[in-house]
């Protein structure tokens, strides 16, 4: 894990873009944590935005009350994998 001042985050942004293929940046304003920089491939960028969509969790929360959860076994088995 990296953390990193703003300003220097802003003056070396290619740097730090370089820095987080291997790990996250936290990027910090004031001493405190306010941003991070993490890598993403351009396969990954739906799920990225999905798993932090909150229209996209209220959803499948509701589907889960709807329906009930189950578990990954249960889910094979009706679908016979």
């Amino acid at each position: 894990m990296k953390v990193a001042p703003m300003g220097d985050v802003r003056n070396n942004f290619a740097k730090y873009l370089q820095l987080s293929e291997d790990e996250p940046v936290f990027v910090t304003r004031n001493g405190k944590i306010t941003a991070v920089i993490e890598h993403i491939e351009d396969r990954d960028i739906e799920d990225y935005l999905l798993e932090r969509s909150a229209r996209f969790r209220k959803m499948l929360n509701k589907v889960k009350r709807e329906r009930g959860a189950m578990s990954l076994a249960e889910y094979r088995k009706s679908r016979r994998i």
